[in-house]
């Protein structure tokens, strides 16, 4: 299991790669354009405060096992996430 640093980083560098991208993306589309990523670019932010908040609140008292189930669903979590806002974005991934 990573460390709950390690986990942060992560989100931390996936979601800033999506921000970065819709901004790129705001900034060289018309208004409406640029709207729509600047609501996007919100969303991801809300979405990185939620993942970062459910691994600085894991289940401590769990069993290891439980840990990294518990682990296993952010990281899932994160991919779909990445996935979706990827597509959102207007990118082939």
């Amino acid at each position: 299991m990573p460390s709950r640093r390690k986990v942060k980083k992560q989100i931390k560098k996936e979601t800033n790669l999506l921000i970065e991208d819709a901004f790129i993306e705001s900034i060289n589309g018309d208004s409406k354009e640029s709207k729509k990523m600047d609501a996007l670019i919100d969303e991801l932010i809300d979405k990185r405060f939620d993942l970062i908040s459910k691994v600085s609140n894991y289940p401590n008292n769990g069993k290891r096992a439980e840990v990294k189930e518990y682990f296993k669903g952010i990281k899932e979590d994160l991919d779909k996430e990445v996935n979706e806002y990827t597509k959102k974005i207007g990118h082939v991934g």
